[in-house]
């Protein structure tokens, strides 16, 4: 492994893009990783010899992060970006709700948290965004409370190290695999020119990523109060009716910040100035921020040192068995109360017969021979993280 960057951040992103096919064999109906083609009994790929161009929780670990020579309190904003707290800040965001552009906010503001690791914001993002949709884990945070608490929830029983991750973070398409892997529906976009003619996956202008944008922060997962109307629309045109969020995964240097690659979601856009609203999930390091739309998309531009590939945005919807049933707050007359005991805690074996070969066949910690032999540090073939995909048990 590269030296590993600057705290905050992804050290890697999109290290296993051609490996999308290096998946699953035969899963339960009801698995919501999105995965497609699949493996032989032996574990290779159908479509070929096993592919081995991204990380797995059998290789040997990278180094830990290094250890600091200085220490801190915040970060200075740089002067291309405006504090939300800012009197423009605070213009610019009463502007957007007053034209619609600011919906995403309120659902993403009821659970912004920080990331707890350094390298931790695509795991905090992942569970900041599953909250804003309502995901039900299905696993008990504390107590009897099912809840992406912390990155625990996503991460002690995943077939993806939290060492390795706490250690590089998480790949473009790790985050999108972890978050499938708790039900969640995603759409992943890079920007042009972010790799060679070959490749097969189509870059995307400009131009489509302010449409995303603004149509994301208009069409956050439906409010439902008690007397069950709803608040905000739940469709959105192109992506099968869903309505959810939109997650960005930058380079921080190229926004003038300190650090490498980051995650974080977009909460509001402002037509006028054409700048969007980050609700930065490293809140020790920058509070939240107006950037320049056209600025933002540079920064997903840059071949990332490691990997040869760019960073890109995520378009997150709520699980299927949701879309009917409106968004991030239902009308609660049934709070979902089941016996503790039928429920895992945090860390406890998966009780879902499906898990171990879920596990087993999952792409983002799928078993990679190395030399003939496994590398170190393998995985827990008895559990997995429970998602969405249990719904319909």
């Amino acid at each position: 492994y590269p030296q590993i960057r600057e705290i905050s951040g992804s050290a890697e992103d999109a290290a296993f893009e051609d490996c999308d096919h290096v998946v699953r064999g035969q899963d339960c109906e009801t698995c919501s990783c999105g995965a497609v083609g699949g493996r032989t009994k032996d574990g290779h790929c159908r479509l070929g010899e096993a592919c081995g161009n991204y990380p797995t929780s059998f290789e040997p670990l990278p180094p830990p992060l290094p250890t600091p020579k200085f220490s801190f309190h915040k970060r200075v904003m740089p002067p291309n970006l405006m504090a939300l707290s800012s009197p423009g800040g605070k213009k610019l965001f009463v502007e957007s709700l007053s034209t619609g552009f600011a919906e995403s906010y309120f659902p993403l503001a009821e659970q912004f948290i920080n990331q707890s690791e350094p390298a931790f914001c695509g795991v905090t993002t992942l569970c900041m965004v599953l909250n804003a949709m309502s995901v039900d884990p299905n696993v008990r945070w504390k107590s009897g409370w099912r809840w992406y608490g912390d990155d625990s929830v996503v991460l002690s029983n995943c077939c993806l190290s939290a060492e390795r991750v706490r250690r590089v973070g998480v790949t473009v398409e790790e985050f999108v695999s972890l978050g499938r892997c708790q039900g969640a529906q995603i759409i992943k976009k890079r920007p042009c020119g972010h790799d060679s003619e070959s490749d097969a996956e189509k870059g995307w202008d400009v131009e489509q990523f302010r449409e995303d944008v603004m149509r994301m922060v208009q069409h956050p997962p439906a409010f439902v109060p008690e007397d069950g109307s709803v608040m905000s629309s739940s469709k959105v045109d192109g992506t099968d009716g869903a309505a959810g969020f939109l997650v960005v995964s930058y380079a921080r240097a190229c926004l003038g910040q300190t650090g490498g690659g980051h995650f974080s979601p977009v909460a509001a856009y402002h037509p006028e100035t054409d700048m969007c609203l980050i609700l930065d999930v490293a809140r020790f390091k920058y509070a939240p921020y107006w950037v320049s739309l056209r600025e933002l998309y540079n920064a997903m531009q840059p071949l990332d040192d490691t990997t040869g590939r760019s960073r890109g945005w995520f378009l997150m919807f709520p699980p299927q068995v949701f879309q009917s049933q409106g968004g991030y707050h239902l009308a609660k007359k049934d709070e979902g109360k089941r016996p503790a005991e039928v429920v895992p805690q945090v860390g406890e074996r998966d009780i879902c017969p499906m898990g171990q070969i879920k596990v087993e066949f999952c792409k983002v910690g799928r078993t990679k021979e190395m030399g003939g032999t496994k590398a170190a540090e393998p995985v827990s073939k008895t559990s997995f993280n429970r998602s969405t995909s249990n719904f319909t048990r």
